[in-house]
């Protein structure tokens, strides 16, 4: 056999996986893959578009008989060529075809859909991201984005959300949604996903180890199938049931890699033979979990947000109204208008890298108190990114010398951030999951009321203040996972003689840590504090934004407050979008924000307009007070044997006491 040459290219057709061409001189040629056996791999050809019978394109005999009869004239530099392609097609170093792009494909599926803005296009997509309120807009479109409208827990909604468009951000953040079968954690977490196009979201009712490699996105030079899951939230609806899977995934999750790789023995389907090819997950997803299961590993809990849904009775009973209703009226709930038009907008953000200016504020009252909260920083800081990213249209963009661009955060981003936050970071920082967590608060509510804390008062309490739960959840469940975050402890074990019964106590210190100190306060009050260090810290940074897309008419005390902090009037085209509230004003109660704040004895001070330009230091001074009772208490107790926690958490809870007296 002469030589034959080595730059022939086999190409796979982009109609067909199993359609081939190639060329010959100036002949085209295309095969049609039929059958494969040891030593013939059988083709139909085309030749020139004209249909030729079939061909084993590993015979020369089989290729010169195909020449003969198709009337090739240089027949010898033909077969040389066909045998050349078959070689190519038996070791499977074709060019594959390029694989659609799939973000392409689906943005040309929104385009010129209607809404209530006008026919999806660009700018329809800019008035949208560009709404003031925009949180309460989607907040809105996502509670109606089934034929059931979704009712309530409107703060879990949107911070289930954020963790899906956190896929987007250079943190994304994984969450896991703890709750008993029927307590709804699968239909937000699939309300939550309505607000995403398809190709952002991956959805998994359960996952063996290898799940992911199999669906691939594109098949590199070498022949590796590569898996892309960078913006992308993967969702596992059965985290019990795919436990392999998720240790498989850890490196990607604590974002200690950002590629997994599958040495995979894997049959040829043209040649039959055997052969290794590399599967690759590349990028960095968020992860959203659902169990029905506290969690037991500290390097999990390390790892995710911990929420479970809301389950109180007035919840429950307005889902009970709406399902009946729907039944009666369907025609009164309908798919919100604007539900292609949010997904569009999600696909259609930039994913860019968030800078945030007023992060250094934390480090004043941020818990460092061990490793954990290592990453629990880290949680808090994609959150933010994620409510910045939303709002990308309203803030704006810092351009770097060496062309560079980040999206900077605004002092409100990290007050929604941090709000948010507030409802989760219980669960984060003590591995206690919010349905234990409104146990014990009610368990607080009844020390306060007198009641003794046995299980069965615990569990009739429950009943009338909160939601019903069995005794074995309260006995094997609740009350463990309390006792472990040293937030309850037993204070009469009972049983024996004379029938006492078991009885609990709140441990005041942990309790006070817990609750008093919500984050979001602290870091209005320190950006009150140091907002002219700020400016002075980051003038290189501001020198460099660009204005946002979207300006926001400046009303009220905006003037005043961005002249109280020097701002001039070129700067305050950028200053407005970074230090104005849109949400912590007057004109923002009753809205999503307001209910995160709830009954807080800061909400007045926050919805001022004015929130961090002026007001008093209460939560500061309080921290403050609480951390010099503690160093005294500390110093005070240094006779005292480092194993007797016991005398040491006594005079903790004596010096607090006072201090509640004094307030």
């Amino acid at each position: 056999m002469t030589d034959m040459a080595t730059d022939l290219e086999v190409k796979q057709s982009p109609e067909s996986s199993t359609v081939f061409e190639f060329e010959s001189g100036d002949i085209s040629i295309s095969l049609t893959f039929l059958t494969s056996t040891k030593g013939r791999m059988e083709f139909a050809v085309e030749i020139d578009e004209k249909p030729q019978g079939k061909v084993n394109v590993l015979s020369q005999h089989s290729i010169a008989r195909l020449a003969k009869s198709a009337g090739i004239v240089d027949s010898k530099d033909f077969t040389d060529d066909f045998l050349q392609a078959g070689t190519i097609l038996r070791d499977g170093k074709y060019t594959p075809a390029p694989m659609k792009d799939k973000i392409q494909v689906e943005t040309e599926t929104f385009e010129g859909e209607e809404s209530t803005y006008g026919s999806i296009d660009e700018n329809t997509i800019s008035n949208f991201l560009g709404e003031r309120h925009l949180l309460d807009k989607v907040n809105s479109i996502l509670h109606e984005s089934r034929e059931t409208p979704f009712v309530g827990d409107d703060a879990n909604l949107m911070l289930t959300f954020l963790v899906f468009l956190s896929c987007k951000t250079d943190n994304p953040l994984n969450l896991e949604m703890i709750g008993q079968s029927a307590s709804g954690k699968t239909y937000m977490t699939l309300t939550a996903r309505n607000g995403f196009p398809k190709s952002m979201i991956m959805v998994l009712a359960g996952a063996s180890k290898e799940a992911l490699k199999y669906d691939y996105d594109e098949i590199d030079e070498e022949g590796n199938f590569i898996v892309n899951v960078d913006g992308r939230c993967i969702v596992v609806l059965e985290k019990d049931e795919s436990y392999a899977f998720i240790k498989k995934m850890k490196p990607i999750m604590s974002g200690d890699d950002d590629e997994l790789v599958w040495k995979t023995p894997i049959k040829n389907e043209l040649s039959g033979e055997i052969e290794t090819k590399d599967f690759i997950i590349r990028g960095r997803p968020s992860f959203i979990t659902l169990t029905t299961r506290n969690p037991s590993e500290a390097e999990q809990i390390t790892r995710q947000l911990i929420m479970t849904p809301d389950t109180t009775v007035e919840k429950v009973d307005n889902v009970v109204k709406n399902a009946l209703m729907q039944k009666a009226r369907p025609e009164k709930f309908t798919i919100h208008p604007d539900l292609k038009l949010l997904q569009a907008s999600m696909l259609g953000l930039t994913q860019y890298k968030v800078r945030n200016i007023f992060a250094p504020l934390m480090a004043d009252f941020f818990p460092a108190r061990n490793a954990q909260h290592q990453r629990d920083i880290g949680k808090v800081l994609s959150i933010i990114d994620a409510v910045t990213l939303l709002h990308q249209n309203q803030r704006p963009v810092q351009k770097t010398d060496d062309e560079q661009e980040f999206l900077l955060s605004s002092i409100e981003d990290n007050v929604i951030g941090l709000l948010l936050c507030d409802l989760v970071l219980r669960a984060s920082l003590s591995g206690v999951p919010d349905g234990t967590w409104t146990i014990f608060q009610q368990m607080n509510a009844m020390q306060e009321a007198r009641r003794s804390l046995t299980e069965d008062n615990i569990l009739q309490w429950l009943s009338i203040h909160a939601f019903s739960t069995t005794k074995n959840a309260l006995k094997e469940k609740h009350l463990p996972t309390l006792e472990d975050a040293g937030l309850v402890e037993v204070s009469r074990r009972g049983g024996g003689r004379g029938g006492g019964r078991k009885t609990y106590k709140i441990v005041k210190s942990k309790a006070g840590l817990m609750d008093d100190y919500a984050l979001a306060p602290l870091f209005v009050e320190a950006a009150r504090n140091k907002l002219p260090e700020i400016i002075t810290e980051y003038d290189d940074i501001l020198q460099q934004a660009v204005k946002a897309k979207i300006l926001h008419p400046i009303k009220g005390s905006d003037k005043d407050n961005l002249k109280s902090i020097g701002c001039t009037k070129e700067q305050s085209s950028v200053w407005r979008s970074l230090f104005l509230p849109a949400y912590l004003r007057p004109q923002g109660k009753k809205t999503l924000i307001d209910e995160v704040i709830g009954d807080s004895k800061h909400k007045t001070n926050l919805f001022s307009g004015s929130a961090w330009f002026s007001g008093e230091n209460i939560a500061t001074d309080k921290l403050s007070k609480r951390r010099e009772v503690i160093e005294n208490i500390q110093t005070s107790s240094k006779q005292i044997a480092p194993e007797d926690d016991e005398l040491w958490e006594a005079m903790l809870n004596a010096q607090i006491d006072d201090m509640e007296d004094e307030d």
